[in-house]
């Protein structure tokens, strides 16, 4: 504990604020972070004084400031969400050697809004990001349903049904029965996994990227690649790395809508 710096402590406190935008007291962060509580009233000093920070001058809790978010809103300003996820997506696709995409919700469907390829011989899966994934038909689809309960889940596909999309080979996934089994087995395993449906030949796994208010899933990440490099073993070989992946694109969400969109360079 003694060799944390100054500035490492800072930042937990940042980090433990943006999770109570109450505000806590200050013994309760300095018991939080395990800190003298001099140490936690000197840095926090330092936070207020460059406004960073606030002190409720009713309750005396320390929260952040909105000079701290505004930062953050920023720079995703100036970014694309793309462009936040792409270093997550290029480990993840050198990891597993194969092709990454990560898709957002957005009124109920799921948007491609990033991709990383993970192989440059041999076979290799490298398809377009025009439509987004049908839901009861792919990996992505099914692992985001499975973070809505049954009924909002069957409700979803209803709307367009089990009729498959133009070129999707087929659907392990035929009526709603099939469909609540397998929304089950995902939230049991925390990924699924779909072979040849979309695509003939091609296996894929997918992850929901959990919401940190416990809301239904910002979106899904999935590694896909031919069926003959993806046995069963291969991917449980994977998901470990999926999973990690889902809980990293999880902690740079929200992004404003206006970031959803690949560009140019991804497609």
């Amino acid at each position: 504990m003694a060799n944390v710096s100054p500035t490492e402590r800072t930042l937990d406190i940042i980090e433990l604020l943006a999770d109570h935008p109450e505000g806590l007291a200050i013994s309760d962060i300095a018991r939080r972070l395990k800190l003298p509580k001099s140490i936690a009233h000197r840095l926090l000093s330092i936070l207020v004084a460059r406004d960073f920070a606030i002190q409720d001058a009713v309750t005396q809790h320390y929260r952040l400031a909105i000079r701290t978010a505004a930062l953050g809103l920023r720079f995703f300003g100036n970014i694309g969400l793309n462009e936040v996820c792409q270093p997550i997506l290029n480990r993840l696709a050198q990891r597993t050697g194969e092709f990454v995409r990560v898709c957002a919700e957005e009124d109920g469907e799921l948007v491609w809004i990033a991709r990383a390829q993970g192989t440059s011989e041999g076979l290799r899966y490298d398809p377009t990001m025009e439509a987004g994934p049908a839901l009861h038909a792919t990996a992505n689809g099914r692992a985001w349903l499975s973070t809505l309960d049954d009924a909002e889940a069957q409700a979803h596909v209803r709307r367009r049904g089990f009729i498959l999309p133009r070129n999707y080979a087929r659907s392990g996934v035929t009526n709603e029965q099939e469909l609540l089994d397998e929304l089950h087995q995902v939230r049991k395993n925390g990924y699924t996994v779909s072979a040849d449906e979309s695509v003939v030949g091609i296996t894929a796994l997918a992850a929901p990227i959990p919401d940190r208010e416990g809301g239904s899933a910002l979106g899904c990440v999935s590694v896909a690649g031919p069926s003959v490099r993806m046995p069963s073993s291969r991917l449980e070989a994977v998901a470990p790395d999926l999973l990690a992946a889902a809980r990293e694109l999880s902690e740079i969400w929200p992004i404003p809508h206006r970031s959803w969109r690949p560009s140019v360079a991804l497609m």
